[in-house]
């Protein structure tokens, strides 16, 4: 199996860009509020980073097909100046501790370049590979393939390397 990092496409220009929500790592309830800043001609990607993963109803409903023990919380984007909400969910994967000897890293901790262990990974299509710096997500090829068919906005997949045997 193949297996790819899911990453918020950079090259937008003109995301809506989330301000301080009310939520840090532990919380949990069934909906939150967050403020956004519309830029002109703001553009709201289907998937976003930062300041935790956050998915559109399309991609949510997709996600939800390829693995069921995914976790969402409704979280309404709302632009005060221009008065517009939207439906967001935030993401909570499977984290998965599988992260290969062979992966490279740079001095100061963080990943240069990711090698997952695959007998670690058991059958999950969706799932999270924390790092000592950073987390990443990471998604099956049948995933992949089906995120690609569609017409999703922002999202970039990089392939990554499995354990040699």
């Amino acid at each position: 199996m193949e297996y790819f990092i899911l990453w918020q496409d950079l090259s937008i220009l003109n995301p809506i860009i989330p301000l301080k929500t009310d939520l840090d790592e532990n919380f949990v309830c069934s909906s939150v509020f967050g403020e956004v800043v519309e830029k002109e001609n703001a553009v709201y990607l289907d998937y976003l980073d930062k300041p935790r993963r956050i998915v559109s109803d399309d991609l949510k409903a997709l996600l939800m097909k390829y693995e069921d023990n995914l976790g969402f919380t409704a979280i309404v984007f709302t632009d005060v100046k221009k008065g517009t909400q939207r439906v967001y969910w935030l993401m909570d994967i499977v984290k998965k501790d599988c992260i290969s000897h062979e992966t490279a890293y740079y001095p100061d901790g963080g990943i240069k370049e990711l090698v997952i262990d695959p007998k670690k990974v058991e059958l999950d299509c969706i799932f999270e590979v924390a790092g000592q710096k950073e987390a990443f997500t990471v998604i099956n090829l049948d995933v992949a393939e089906s995120i690609l068919r569609r017409p999703f906005l922002g999202i970039q997949l990089q392939r990554v390397r499995l354990e040699s045997k």
